[in-house]
């Protein structure tokens, strides 16, 4: 099945490696004018030019913090200016500090909320006025599996990312429609930095070696793998296409089946 996203632009954050790099490539091989953000500058940069050497698609690259409203704002601004419109949001985000209830402090969980939970009420504000007047646009959250089973180092990113959920299901119920779809993608483990830290913190936690440390972390998985970004990012190109035209409002867990919920 051939996906086209020819003449639309998509804004993806947290883009410069990872999950939102794979997003920002398959959106860019769909057709898409991409736009990415990030904070480091130098990685950014080269984020910019590998889209760029892959398929000739238009690229901007900004540099933003998801967790400041002036440098959103800023960002979105940039993206007009550069592009005129904007019709696809994937908003990826950053890292939150592992902890429990009497480890995290206050400034932890401003953090988190800003970073998590603020990021997309702030870009869901600035994106929909221009996608209802382009007639229609997408946007898709990346969340986690973890939000239907919350490990216990996970809390920040637990409370924070079902706010999220709770967002994205209530602007799909009243954006629909105006031809604006929300959904949210919520992958489980896949082979990327982030992974690999937890990996790390494991081994060091608990004496444990590489394989060791990677078991635990993937031994969940029934596929008995971690996932790819690139099948991620397939599914979110899908989600932002008219493929996916009656999709909206929907969780949709990407975890290699790790998950035991049934619904």
């Amino acid at each position: 099945m051939e996906v086209r996203l020819d003449g639309k632009v998509a804004l993806i954050t947290a883009a410069s490696e990872g999950l939102g790099f794979a997003c920002a490539k398959h959106l860019a091989k769909a057709g898409c004018a991409v736009a990415i953000c990030a904070r480091r500058e130098d990685v950014l940069a080269r984020a910019r030019e590998m889209l760029a050497n892959a398929g000739g698609a238009e690229v901007l690259a900004v540099p933003a913090d998801l967790g400041s409203a002036a440098a959103l704002k800023h960002l979105v601004d940039r993206v007009i200016e550069a592009f005129g419109r904007i019709d696809v949001l994937v908003l990826n985000s950053g890292h939150v500090d592992y902890g429990d209830l009497e480890e995290l402090s206050d400034d932890q969980w401003r953090q988190a909320f800003d970073l998590l939970l603020m990021s997309a009420v702030r870009l869901a504000r600035h994106c929909i006025p221009m996608m209802r007047a382009n007639g229609g646009g997408n946007i898709v959250l990346l969340g986690s599996a973890t939000m239907r089973e919350p490990p216990p180092h996970l809390l920040l990113s637990t409370v924070m990312r079902l706010g999220v959920a709770g967002l994205a299901k209530t602007l799909a119920r009243s954006l629909a429609p105006e031809n604006i779809r929300v959904n949210l993608v919520a992958p489980g483990y896949f082979d990327t930095g982030r992974v690999h830290q937890r990996v790390r913190d494991i081994m060091q936690e608990k004496a444990a070696s590489l394989h060791e440390a990677s078991a635990e972390v993937s031994g969940g998985v029934p596929m008995r793998r971690l996932g790819s970004a690139d099948e991620l990012a397939d599914l979110v190109v899908f989600l932002a296409s008219g493929k996916a035209g009656f999709v909206t409002g929907s969780t949709i867990v990407i975890d290699g089946g790790g998950s035991r919920v049934l619904f």
